[in-house]
């Protein structure tokens, strides 16, 4: 309502907070500029102060990712070797410290704008089918720009891998203590004998949860009960969300391992380096490393190894630019194979689903910036770094549930991301940016409820059996690969059928339990999502329709350089993760997944890290 041509206060603040949500992407451009201006005049003169650069290194990480900036700061502990990170961005941008940045930080400054090719079998929804993938460029890589959210992974998860390259290293009961290694663990489950202190990572529990004893009680009463997954086991159940901040400010790998090491003697990072070609010598050794640095083209040589920790995409493109990867692909693209092996293939991902908004009728129990966001919160997240400015996009609770297709009960197959977000005026446009909707879905969607609490659900099938595959446009380095995760073309419709069954779950959830469907009155929208308006509302068709109508990803791309036993179909890399055919060469990050986890991925990285970094150690003789 406007008083004699007045806005209203709720007015006042929903634009005040449009312009800062479109400011952001504005910040970060000016900040990156500035940035990368700063180390080309402070470091960019390799003659003289930081800027100066040897022939010759012991070790080279390429990409310092969540894996690799946990490669590169353990391999440095020994100050008898000296260690090289090559990374294509800079430091983080400073807009990235604030979590609830995060859904309006793209920037092709800090992140690679990666997109899958147009999906036969979902995003429907999606412009030109097309989904985007963006991942984080930059000293933490993506966990500068990820909702921050702490998961190990299921026991069962890391015993798969243990039985596929027959290495116990690779097992839960080794891995769980590489975790404990990490750890610096102030979360919500703090003092239950399953976490640790004193790691690098500063894991804290979440400021600001509107509404959540409501779903935590509601969860009880469905047999999802509350309980810290991060254990020896991992049962299905609903936690508060633990998320790797430190007073409410994102905690990323750049802040855990590089920020507290990076002025070691024997440890130097180059930023803006992009690395073009890995180089061998007539045994297949890799001797070197040619990259770009600031638009001039450079080469530095190893002594003993490089590993490459530059993401699922990355790290498979620049096998594949340096003859390592399918022999029939790179002749066609004009590059000399070296090595014939399956970089590319096996690709994988947590395909998501949005479900909402679930209305309440109890103001409070969600989170709506124009009421919450105003000079108090701002000023509290200041002093103590809490209230709603330090959870991205409202998100609280995290669930683990094993349906009918789990492969067992205490295996899950899927995850839920609960939002505790009410229908504020721009949480449409927000939804549609995230998901690339073509016609202003979510705008057009959301609407009629637009100041109301609700809740609205990230439905994640955990332990896919789609699998797709990346490869090459042509040899250019500066050219993305092309992606093709193949969402829902499992032939048995596994995929889809557990999404749906999810569902149903949650509709339970929400609907048929006292907690929320009585005390508050939850219930889902009424309206069908655009797209789907042929279909009964809640029927299975209609059900299905939203699933590859709104088809997104949770960013976890995995398995393009797979680990497994040599001479076996599929396998790029060993236990130890060398590159089969090669000497010298590892990879150490996301993409040696076999099987994808049912977890987020940024700590699962790290501990790829952290474990790749022991055998090295171990091979070398090092402290």
């Amino acid at each position: 309502m406007v008083l004699f041509g007045f806005p209203t206060p709720t007015q006042v603040v929903s634009q005040i907070i449009r312009v800062i949500t479109t400011s952001i992407p504005i910040l970060v451009g000016v900040f990156a500029v500035w940035m990368q201006f700063a180390d080309l005049v402070f470091n960019g003169i390799p003659l003289i102060g930081k800027g100066k650069i040897e022939d010759y290194y012991d070790f080279i990480v390429v990409g310092s990712g969540s894996a690799g900036s946990a490669v590169a700061a353990r391999l440095s502990e020994d100050p008898t070797v000296s260690v090289l990170l090559l990374e294509a961005g800079g430091d983080p941008n400073p807009m990235t410290y604030i979590p609830s940045a995060a859904p309006y930080l793209a920037h092709p400054s800090i992140e690679y704008f990666y997109a899958t090719v147009p999906q036969r079998n979902s995003a429907f929804g999606v412009a030109n089918q097309s989904v985007p993938w963006p991942r984080g460029r930059g000293v933490g890589g993506s966990s500068n720009v990820n909702f921050m959210i702490y998961n190990r992974g299921n026991p069962h998860d890391y015993n798969q891998w243990a039985k596929i390259t027959s290495d116990w290293r690779w097992s839960w009961e080794n891995i769980v203590k590489i975790f404990l290694k990490i750890e610096d663990y102030y979360g919500y489950w703090d003092g239950n004998g399953h976490h640790s202190k004193g790691g690098p990572l500063r894991i804290e529990p979440i400021r600001d949860s509107p509404g959540i004893d409501y779903v935590l009680a509601a969860g009880e009463e469905i047999g999802l009960p509350k309980r810290d997954a991060n254990t020896i086991t991992q049962t299905p159940g609903i936690s508060p969300i633990d998320f790797t901040q430190k007073r409410g400010v994102r905690f990323s790998a750049y802040r855990a391992y590089i920020k507290p090491n990076e002025d070691r003697p024997n440890f130097k990072v180059l930023r803006y380096s992009q690395a073009t070609r890995i180089h061998f010598d007539h045994d297949l050794r890799a001797i070197g490393v040619t990259y770009l640095r600031h638009g001039v083209k450079s080469y530095v040589g190893v002594k003993r190894e490089i590993i490459l920790s530059c993401g699922t995409m990355g790290s498979a493109q620049l096998l594949m630019l340096s003859g390592i990867g399918p022999r029939e692909h790179l002749l066609e693209l004009g590059i000399r194979p070296l090595v014939n092996l399956p970089v590319g293939y096996n690709l994988q991902d947590h395909v998501v689903t949005y479900v909402g908004p679930f209305l309440l009728n109890k103001e409070g129990t969600s989170y709506m910036p124009e009421r919450d966001l105003g000079l108090g919160a701002i000023f509290n997240y200041i002093k103590d770094g809490s209230g709603p400015l330090s959870t991205p996009l409202g998100v609280t609770a995290f669930a683990f549930l094993a349906t009918s297709y789990a492969p067992h009960s205490t295996w899950s197959d899927l995850f839920w991301a609960i939002h505790n977000v009410g229908v504020y005026q721009a949480l449409g446009d927000t939804l549609d940016a995230a998901f690339s909707t073509t016609g202003n879905i979510f705008r057009r969607y959301l609407q009629p409820y637009v100041g109301q609490d609700a809740h609205f659900v990230v439905q994640i099938n955990g332990l896919p059996k789609s699998v797709g595959r990346l490869w090459l446009p042509d040899a250019d380095p500066s050219s993305l690969p092309i992606i093709d995760p193949r969402y829902y073309s499992d032939p048995e419709g596994q995929d889809l059928n557990s999404m749906v069954e999810g569902i149903q779950v949650l509709l339970r959830l929400y609907e048929n339990t006292t907690s929320l469907g009585g005390r508050l009155g939850a219930r889902l929208s009424n309206r069908q999502i655009p797209g789907c308006e042929q279909h009964v509302h809640r029927s299975r068709g209609y059900w299905e329709c939203v699933v590859r109508t709104i088809t997104g990803t949770l960013y976890h791309p995995v398995g393009t350089c797979a680990m497994g036993k040599p001479g076996e179909p599929g396998t790029v890399v060993d236990s130890q993760l060398r590159v089969l055919g090669t000497r010298g060469l590892r990879v150490a990050d996301s993409s040696i997944m076999p099987k994808i986890i049912n977890s987020n991925t940024n700590a699962p990285a790290m501990m790829i890290g952290e474990n790749c970094a022991e055998m090295v150690k171990q091979t070398w003789g090092l402290k």
